[in-house]
């Protein structure tokens, strides 16, 4: 009797490992600038939040290699970081077994990379299954661009290249990912082809194609021409101001921040506009997008922005309404609400609303 109840358990335990798959990633980072000891996470990207998090990590080893494992629920976005340097580029973990090998080199320190170290993209190599081999080939193809006087526009070829894909590989899940991370060099009639092309009930239904398919009909109702949807922001006083309420006068909406520094250049062009067509019927509106409230008004005070309509984005228009994070962001607003120009920087900022309004 306790002969088949050991047995009934090992195939319990069978049965479990068969329902319950596990996978196996093992990494190898070389180069200059990786070292045994190094701690290297992995990061997972969040389906929910649209952004990768990181999750496990492990020590780098004296062969140059980590190994990641845990439960397979099936093909997911994950990088590699190592602490303190670099993080990879998104790979897939699309098999029980997948390698990935990359290159740490070391280069000229900057503002976006301080440490000067950086997973290089041109050397990373996965072996997985289907969707490593698509990104190894979207990859390969779009190293393509780096030959010079190849193709005289490098990212017209690419927006080719994976509308290509789309079709010799449809309902990827990497194709996904590669569309998302391009969705700003495709016209709204292009991204919208592409999107077709998913017809799989779990990548339509997924929070990345959502997104994709949010971010395009956003575009399509901010775009020059349209009138702008209607949202209202504190202003320093705590009184909702609505941008509706504004009809009636041009208006030179410009989305910024304290500590963004091409913001902070801009201001000069912007109270310039200010001071030629104010009295003309211009105003300007000021959305600072800081976190900290004490910020936005340190700077407004700080930049002598008084008399401009200041309000801060405390319900996250830029994102939800443009579908956008960077700034400065500015706009030219006509009489009736239209958006008349996006995207204004320099001189243009003062000198387009001078065409307008003087039509």
């Amino acid at each position: 009797m306790k002969l088949i109840i050991f047995l009934l358990g090992c195939l319990g335990c069978l049965f479990t490992g068969c329902s319950d798959p596990t996978y196996r990633l093992t990494v190898s980072i070389y180069g200059n600038g990786s070292l045994p000891g190094d701690t290297v996470y992995l990061y997972r990207f969040n389906e929910q939040a649209l952004e990768f998090e990181k999750g496990d990590s492990a020590i780098l080893n004296d062969r140059q290699q980590v190994c990641f494992t845990g439960k397979y629920t099936g093909p997911e976005y994950v990088g590699v970081g190592v602490k303190e340097k670099a993080v990879s580029k998104f790979f897939m973990l699309d098999s029980t077994e997948v390698f990935a090998y990359n290159v740490l080199l070391h280069e000229e320190p900057n503002f976006f990379n301080p440490s000067g170290y950086k997973l290089t993209k041109k050397y990373m190599i996965v072996e997985g299954g289907r969707e490593s081999a698509i990104l190894d080939y979207y990859q390969g193809m779009e190293r393509l661009t780096l030959i010079p006087l190849r193709y005289a526009n490098n990212d017209t070829f690419k927006n080719d290249v994976i509308m290509d894909m789309l079709v010799k590989f449809p309902n990827s899940k990497a194709m996904l990912m590669i569309l998302d991370s391009a969705r700003k060099r495709f016209s709204m009639d292009q991204l919208g082809e592409a999107l077709h092309l998913f017809d799989a009930p779990e990548l339509v239904g997924h929070p990345l194609y959502k997104d994709l398919v949010a971010y395009r009909e956003s575009v399509i109702k901010t775009a020059v021409g349209q009138v702008i949807p209607d949202f209202s922001l504190p202003s320093l006083n705590g009184e909702e101001v609505a941008i509706s309420s504004f009809r009636g006068k041009y208006v030179l909406l410009d989305f910024w921040a304290s500590w963004c520094g091409p913001c902070i250049g801009e201001m000069p062009n912007v109270h310039k506009a200010y001071d030629l067509l104010h009295d003309k019927g211009l105003e300007v509106v000021s959305v600072s997008t800081d976190r900290k409230e004490s910020d936005w008004r340190n700077a407004v005070k700080e930049k002598q922005m008084e008399h401009f309509v200041n309000l801060r984005d405390t319900k996250g228009v830029l994102h939800e309404i443009f579908s956008r994070d960077a700034i400065p962001f500015i706009l030219l607003l006509d009489p009736q609400g239209r958006i008349v120009a996006k995207e204004l920087r320099g001189e243009d900022i003062y000198k387009v609303a001078i065409e307008s309004i003087n039509k």
